[in-house]
């Protein structure tokens, strides 16, 4: 026994042989490596989760490509164990045959690290981990996994004051201009006036295909869809059938579909249920599921001080864009696209959740209709964000903006649209009308 799982180990560790050399890849920067970089010297477990073929592993290995290359670190400190492997779990989970692994191929006198992959599928793995942090041996643990549920409640329940949680989404609009050698650093007059149109090129490939790593990469259309798709099927079997136990596959696929739909509208589970026909219960547990699995998220929308005249329900969006329109095969261009205004809507949605605390961010919608799609909420000031995507140079100030400024301390508004680029005030607010693709330049964005 023993000796599959060292020859398995070895073929997942091959750093750990004399001469190896890390092969050259396309790599996609991340922001999400650097605070993942800077935390290894913190004691507390490493947690990163997020959806899959994010680029978790990928990024496991570029920590361990780290220490090793630029930290000089010994590479029989470094341990990497993938929890798709029957024989890691088993070994992870009897606790004196793991400690005598760590120890016989480890080095004592030094930090040992040990990489978890898809932590997820260690039965009672939150224990387990605590049982072998609270030991004091000199290891820093670093985990990763796709369900948001089940990491968060074995880490919450057991690794409380012991762990920090890294949250990763597919690669934002500005890791992917970046990643196609766009300058963004230049002022955002200069992009309006001499590079809008590449701008607006890039900003349709990214909502029509989204920001997963993999697609990002692939070099034609046809390769981007085929890739999504499978993304898509494998995550149905692996995440939905496999490891959640869902049997009715069917209609969770048919509230999908109907979800891709109904995107950046609000979320009312009693009329999905009826339409797909499944009961109220089975339709919660898959958006639950849904949402532990970063498929989609809920914004809430902002009730505080405003009492019972705002809407409660959530909008639903997908954390990607090329997600939602895999689900359905539709892929053609936002022009010709009955649905732009909501594709347009999820990606600043996606965008904001990429770089924003949840906490702090809302929708706003009165029940005479009013609404601003988007509040982002900071030291005492609301932000309110509008997205207008179709506005021509005409179109006044949303009256939903001026009308919320009665009620809220709101300073200062974005209007983003397709070209607009400028400044006007209203009633005292300055409203900022920005182009949909600057979203990532916004000041509580930028900084983030």
């Amino acid at each position: 026994m023993l000796f599959v799982v060292k020859t398995l180990f070895d073929q997942y560790n091959p750093w750990r042989q004399p001469g190896y050399r890390f092969p050259d890849e396309i790599y996609i920067p991340r922001q999400a490596f650097d605070l993942l970089k800077n935390h290894l010297s913190a004691p507390e477990v490493t947690a990163l989760v997020g959806a899959r073929q994010t680029g978790k592993t990928f990024l496991l290995k570029k920590l361990i490509h780290y220490l090793i290359q630029e930290q000089q670190v010994d590479p029989q400190t470094l341990f990497y164990f993938t929890c798709d492997v029957v024989d890691f779990i088993a070994l992870f989970q009897q606790q004196e045959r793991f400690l005598n692994f760590i120890r016989r191929y480890g080095r004592p006198d030094q930090i040992n690290y040990i990489f978890l992959d898809e932590f997820q599928r260690i039965p009672n793995g939150g224990l387990l981990l605590k049982i072998l942090y609270d030991l004091g041996q000199n290891w820093k643990f670093i985990i990763s996994g796709s369900s948001s549920l089940e990491i968060k409640s074995h880490i919450r329940e057991h690794l409380t004051g012991r762990k920090r949680l890294f949250e990763l989404y597919p690669i934002s609009f500005r890791e992917f201009l970046r990643y196609h050698q766009v300058d963004t650093t230049i002022p955002l007059e200069s992009k309006v006036e001499f590079e809008a149109s590449i701008y607006r090129d890039r900003l349709e490939e990214f909502i029509l295909y989204g920001g997963y790593p993999g697609v990002v990469k692939a070099p034609v259309e046809e390769d981007k869809k085929l890739l999504l798709q499978e993304i898509y099927s494998s995550y149905v079997q692996k995440d939905i059938g496999d490891f959640l136990k869902i049997e009715n596959i069917v209609g969770f696929n048919r509230l999908v579909q109907l979800l891709a739909v109904q995107t950046a509208q609000l979320c009312k589970v009693g009329e999905l249920a009826r339409a797909v026909g499944i009961s109220r219960y089975y339709t919660e547990h898959f958006l639950q599921a849904l949402q532990d699995t970063y498929i989609i998220k809920l914004l809430r929308g902002y009730f505080r001080n405003l009492g019972k005249s705002v809407v409660k329900t959530p909008k639903m969006y997908f954390v990607d864009t090329g997600m939602r329109n895999a689900v359905f095969q539709q892929f053609a261009p936002l022009e010709l696209r009955p649905d732009r205004g909501q594709l347009v809507e999820n990606f600043v949605f996606s965008e904001l959740l990429k770089h924003i605390p949840e906490n702090i961010l809302w929708f706003y919608r009165t029940r005479n209709g009013s609404e601003v799609d988007f509040l982002y909420q900071t030291d005492g000031e609301v932000i309110p964000i509008e997205v207008k995507y179709t506005l021509t140079p005409q179109t006044t100030i949303p009256r939903a903006v001026l009308s919320l400024a009665k009620q809220l301390p709101v300073k200062q508004a974005y209007v983003l649209t397709g070209d607009i680029y400028h400044r006007r005030t209203a009633e005292g607010i300055q409203i900022h009308f920005w182009p949909v693709w600057a979203v990532s330049e916004l000041p509580f964005v930028a900084g983030a």
